[in-house]
């Protein structure tokens, strides 16, 4: 029989979520490895290249001419290239780890114990489609607010500019708390994209649908959520980070003491290329606290919303009671 989830207390929700956390812990560390594991390495390898870039870059414009700096920014560039696409690959792992972390976690608040192969397989039977767009509608939408806006600035300086600054002054301060509602609505889309395999626009659609009327009760929630996340995170990223860059500062405060707080700029180029490792070990250790962290509560938050907003429960819900006026009571 399948479980009926009802509205949730807070205490409610937190004992569900660290429950949840040590149940999936394992199969979510493996999915998040699975799909992180790849972009994590080029990640180190093109932050490692930028900091000697930059380093690079600073000597050459200390000590050199306008070409010398002109073939250090090409590669500069050429790095910054790199960097992004190894951001943008992580990024894309992180959202298809999340969906597949997400099916586990809502099989399992449903008694139900689902691999990491079957939840990897819920995940490219068209999930991964639809998060993508999801995320692309929502970058989309925004960006036409921005264009939208900018274009009116523009128009209204040709007009004064006393009309422009005034104007993109009450953008700077309408849009903050616009903003901070629409995205709080659009919150749980990725995970109606998951739990409930709704397309791009239905998942924005569905999560709007969801908060309306919750909004507040939702933002403190997840902001409760994100401070103990953020505690959990730095408390073991942040050890890890300073470990891998020990070398670093150790070398660094050696030569302090013994020039005088004097450095040569060869020596601090090779500290500063140095420290890109150890900057992306600890962006690693965050990503995969984040994974392991923000998709449990969230998915239990989701399950709350959507049964305070009694929306179908589509194969989770019990079958409806037949209505009594439909009832032909001389066949019985």
């Amino acid at each position: 029989m399948s479980k009926q989830i009802v509205p949730m207390e807070l205490s409610d929700i937190f004992e569900k979520t660290f429950t949840l956390i040590g149940k999936t812990f394992f199969r979510n560390l493996i999915i998040a490895l699975l799909f992180l594991g790849l972009p994590l390495i080029l990640m180190a390898i093109a932050a490692d290249d930028f900091s000697s870039s930059i380093a690079d870059l600073q000597e050459t414009i200390k000590n050199a001419h306008g070409e010398s700096i002109f073939d250090v920014f090409i590669s500069m560039l050429e790095t910054l290239s790199f960097f992004g696409a190894a951001s943008l690959l992580l990024m894309l792992g992180s959202l298809l780890a999340e969906i597949a972390i997400s099916v586990v976690v809502s099989e399992e608040l449903m008694s139900y114990s689902i691999s990491v192969t079957d939840a990897i397989d819920e995940t490219f039977s068209g999930r991964w489609l639809h998060g993508i767009g999801q995320a692309l509608l929502k970058i989309a939408i925004v960006a036409g607010a921005a264009i939208i806006v900018i274009i009116a600035a523009v128009m209204l300086a040709v007009v004064s500019k006393l009309l422009m600054v005034l104007f993109v002054l009450i953008c700077c301060i309408g849009l903050v708390p616009l903003m901070l509602n629409v995205f709080l609505k659009w919150y749980f889309s990725l995970t109606a994209v998951a739990v409930d395999d709704m397309t791009a626009v239905e998942s924005l659609r569905g999560s709007w649908d969801l908060v309306t009327g919750y909004w507040w009760r939702t933002f403190g929630i997840l902001f409760l959520f994100s401070l103990i996340m953020q505690l959990v995170i730095t408390i073991v990223s942040l050890p890890i980070t300073f470990g891998s860059m020990w070398d670093a500062y150790r070398e660094y405060f050696t030569i302090l003491g013994k020039t005088g707080g004097k450095i040569d700029p060869v020596t601090m180029k090779n500290l500063e290329a140095s420290f890109g490792p150890g900057i992306s070990i600890g962006t690693g250790v965050s990503a995969l606290l984040t994974l392991l962290i923000a998709p449990v509560y969230t998915v239990v938050m989701y399950f709350d919303l959507r049964a305070r907003s009694q929306a179908p429960a589509q194969s989770y819900s019990t079958p409806a009671l037949q209505d009594p006026s439909s009832i032909d009571f001389d066949r019985m």
